[in-house]
């Protein structure tokens, strides 16, 4: 046998070996698919037996529907409790022992019906800090001399004292007033009775910071009050230039010195 037969039969027995497998293998995966056959077998009741004659025959049975339940939907709605009237007590302590209204949901809120104004504003604190209601001022301390007093009032700082002038200073500053001043006739002529040829008298006068005269004080008198009246109401005319300390104009007092004498 030639080499060419021997190389045409392997091909054509491989060829029916690789048909086989590829048979084989489709039928496998039919079975595995398809696995094996089921059946059902349904049995049939016997019918009933017949009716002997005469027996009535026997009702057929009811048709019965199932009842599906109904769903209620409720709204809730907020419960309406109608308050009792209050009962008369002595005393707000009777009150208060009988404890919160309630009912079946729980506390009900209290109703006032008498006296419902708000209770009394609390006492302001001085020295807190905070300026509260009947309270000027509050620099957060209860000392005094610091603006705002221990009671928190607002302390109005006192004007410095009046510088005291020599009389000659307070004199040059003078602007204008009548300084001769004499007594009226009848003082004159008590004065001649009593034989007084020569009075004297000092005033006291201070000015304020505009040089107006603010105060007069008779501090020796004439021993004639018409006279020393008439002296103090034309000291209390004059009037002066402001006197200065360091260009700052303040209150200054000096003193006036009256001399009358009787020729």
């Amino acid at each position: 046998m030639s080499r060419r037969w021997l190389i045409a039969l392997s091909v054509t027995a491989h060829l029916c070996i690789l048909t086989g497998v590829f048979i084989s293998g489709i039928w496998r995966l039919e079975r595995l698919e398809g696995g094996p056959p089921r059946f059902a077998l349904a049995v049939q009741p016997p019918p009933p037996p017949p009716a002997p004659a005469g027996a009535r025959k026997a009702p057929p049975p009811p048709n019965i529907i199932p009842r599906v339940p109904r769903r209620v939907v409720t709204a809730h709605r907020q419960p309406v409790t109608q308050m009792p009237p209050l009962a008369a007590a002595s005393s707000p302590e009777q009150l208060e022992s009988s404890g919160p209204a309630t009912d079946s949901d729980g506390p009900v809120a209290a109703t006032c019906t008498e006296n419902c104004a708000p209770g009394p504003a609390a006492e302001p604190v001085c020295g807190n800090g905070s300026v509260e209601a009947g309270e000027q001022c509050d620099d957060g301390n209860t000392a005094s001399g610091d603006g705002c007093s221990a009671t928190c009032r607002i302390e109005i700082k006192p004007p410095p004292p009046p510088a005291t002038v020599a009389p000659g200073v307070l004199a040059g500053l003078r602007t204008s007033g009548q300084t001769q001043v004499h007594p009226d006739e009848v003082t004159q002529n008590q004065m001649i009775r009593d034989g007084a040829g020569h009075v004297e008298a000092v005033v006291k006068l201070c000015i304020s910071a505009d040089g107006g005269v603010g105060s007069t004080r008779l501090l020796v008198s004439t021993k004639y009050p018409a006279y020393d009246a008439a002296l103090i109401a034309a000291v209390a005319s004059w009037r002066y230039q402001p006197y200065r300390v360091n260009q700052t104009a303040v209150a200054a007092c000096s003193t006036v010195r009256f001399v009358y004498t009787i020729q």
